[in-house]
């Protein structure tokens, strides 16, 4: 390999080789490396959507004003409860059954249910945040147990059905002061957008766990989605909301649809009166 002195002719020519090679590569790579070019509609890109934008303090505050709105509640909707099997590679869908709810804060729920048509009672269950007792007038069960998760779950699906579930699902809550902190993540997946407000539990020694995951679609900044969190950081609760009314003054969704991996139940709710 020969080297030339800056100035000299030799080094000038090596200079002009070299730009000469560099361009070629960049023309190739940006003129034959092009497989096809495709022009986007204006009416394509007009269209594309304009997401909102929020801050985590405006998200928590959305929360607190729903929150705060709902003290007492008197709901009527149809009930579709579903059952997955594992074993059997299927999830069974039951006939609605027509429910009615009482909901009083902080924590107390009753909830009566009824067969379609002959409007007997299909099952009666109310809970006070600590305990929990069920009525199945076709069984003739009465269970009784704690509200929250951590007893023995039974063989039908549907007695695993707590009304603290539920309530869990109406009414959602924001980061409980002292206890609680909450991060915000901006989340894209295809043509949709979220902000999730994640929800971190403080325990002892044991720094933060995730409790729930509360997500806003960015269109209009409404709340779709809750995923509550055990210790152990599965998921116990998935719930979707959709088709937003005004109830009362209060925009609320219409439907919810409540899913229970693990106790392998799930209830879809058609609110017709709040």
């Amino acid at each position: 390999m020969r080297w030339f002195p800056m100035g000299s002719p030799g080094f000038a020519g090596k200079r002009s080789a070299t730009v000469l090679i560099l361009w070629i590569l960049v023309w190739g790579l940006t003129g034959c490396m092009v497989l096809r070019r495709q022009k986007i509609p204006v009416a394509a890109a007009s269209a594309a959507p304009v997401w909102q934008t929020a801050s985590l303090p405006e998200l928590l505050e959305k929360i607190k004003v729903q929150q705060d709105a709902i003290q007492t509640a008197d709901l009527a909707a149809t009930i579709e409860p579903s059952v997955s099997s594992p074993a059997k590679g299927e999830i069974i869908t039951y006939h609605d059954v027509r429910a009615f709810i009482l909901m009083r804060k902080p924590s107390f729920i009753r909830m009566i249910g009824l067969f379609p048509v002959v409007q007997n009672k299909a099952f009666d269950m109310a809970s006070d945040g600590e305990g929990f007792r069920l009525y199945i007038p076709t069984k003739n069960r009465f269970i009784i147990g704690k509200s929250r998760d951590g007893g023995a779950r039974s063989k039908s699906a549907l007695e695993n059905l707590r009304p603290q579930h539920i309530l869990d699902a109406l009414l959602i809550n924001g980061p409980e002061p002292g206890k609680e902190e909450a991060a915000l993540e901006a989340f894209a997946e295809k043509e949709s957008s979220y902000y999730i407000v994640h929800i971190l539990r403080a325990l002892p020694e044991h720094g933060f766990l995730l409790a729930r995951n509360i997500w806003f679609e960015r269109r209009r900044l409404s709340l779709v989605r809750l995923q509550i969190f055990d210790d152990g950081g599965e998921m116990v609760t998935d719930v979707r909301y959709s088709g937003y009314a005004q109830f009362s003054g209060i925009s609320y969704p219409q439907e919810i649809v409540v899913d229970r991996p693990k106790d392998l139940y799930g209830l879809r709710l058609s609110l017709t009166k709040l």
